[in-house]
């Protein structure tokens, strides 16, 4: 479970913003924003400096959530294999929920940006399974990460992540041990 911080009045400003993108996406005028948020454009702009910037905060707000939920629940995996596994279903999850910022780092290039936490947390995962030797060494970190990426973000997109293809996208980054591991697990719960 996340736990509630107190927030400044900014941030909650910011939040109301993340809520307006995620229930009415981002295809709207600075009029349009302002007028459905219930602020003057006035105040559109002297909160958010332009619509680019307001896009960019609630983006942050979005991408924090992401790493904040996969960080507690990280607390709880065995091994890399399974923390790569939460990784895969948490993606999936934000790929649903926060369709709208889905929607926007996908068409904007930005999963692996390093405005978007997706590959900075994904790569740490791999070095740590590194270390535990659960990763084929072999690998090619970077152009592995590309395809992850890609097949991921299509599956995800259409709602079609199972154990096969979870398998399916994970079998090419795992060693021997790596691959037993992710048997002994239950990835379809």
């Amino acid at each position: 479970m996340l736990k509630h911080k107190k927030i400044s009045r900014k941030e909650e400003k910011v939040e109301d913003l993340y809520s307006f993108y995620l229930q009415n996406g981002f295809d709207h005028t600075i009029e349009e924003i302002a007028d459905l948020m219930g602020i003057g454009r006035k105040t559109f702009y002297n909160r958010y400096r332009s619509r680019e910037n307001s896009i960019q905060q609630a983006l942050q707000i979005c991408h924090r959530q992401f790493v904040e939920r996969f960080t507690e629940q990280r607390l709880n995996c065995n091994h890399s294999v399974e923390e790569l596994v939460l990784f895969v279903w948490e993606f999936q999850r934000f790929a649903q929920k926060e369709k709208v910022y889905f929607q926007y780092d996908m068409n904007n290039g930005k999963f692996c940006s390093t405005d978007a936490p997706f590959k900075s947390i994904f790569e740490n995962v791999v070095q740590k399974g590194l270390r535990c030797y659960h990763i084929n060494e072999a690998v090619d970190i970077e152009t592995y990460a590309d395809y992850f990426f890609v097949t991921l973000s299509y599956y995800a997109m259409n709602d079609r992540l199972s154990g096969v293809v979870l398998q399916y996208l994970l079998c090419p980054l795992l060693n021997e041990r790596g691959l037993e591991l992710l048997g002994e697990l239950d990835i379809e719960n």
